[in-house]
């Protein structure tokens, strides 16, 4: 069974992967670990939105991922951009911004359990 460190990796390299982004730039260990604290925020902005819900938190994670990255809505594209620019250069977020937040919207739209145990228990820590 692999680590929660090495699954989280696993994921931020699948974002990574799903859209025409330059592997020497966007391969790299820096990418990786942006990417990890882009979806940590990610999560940690769904919890504080839920925090009063008494439902199975895994299931309503997933839920609420697979509805928001499906309706792509203003609102969500917006929080994603912002969360995308504070990790991102400026000269890297006017060119591969959109990129970003597309491949984090795709993947998000097939978020299994396991990532999404994956993630809570990384932003809980």
């Amino acid at each position: 069974m692999s680590k929660p460190n090495e699954k989280m990796e696993a994921l931020a390299v699948d974002v990574l992967s799903r859209q025409d982004l330059p592997q020497d730039k966007f391969g790299s260990v820096i990418m990786i670990i942006m990417m990890v604290a882009i979806l940590v925020n990610v999560i940690r902005v769904i919890q504080e939105c839920n925090k009063e819900s008494q439902i199975d938190k895994t299931l309503l994670y997933k839920q609420h991922i697979r509805e928001l990255s499906s309706r792509r809505g203003w609102f969500t594209k917006m929080k994603l951009r912002k969360l995308v620019r504070r990790e991102l250069n400026p000269k890297d977020y006017k060119e591969y911004g959109w990129n970003l937040v597309n491949a984090i919207l795709d993947k998000g739209e097939s978020v299994t359990d396991d990532e999404i145990s994956t993630l809570l228990e990384i932003s809980n820590v």
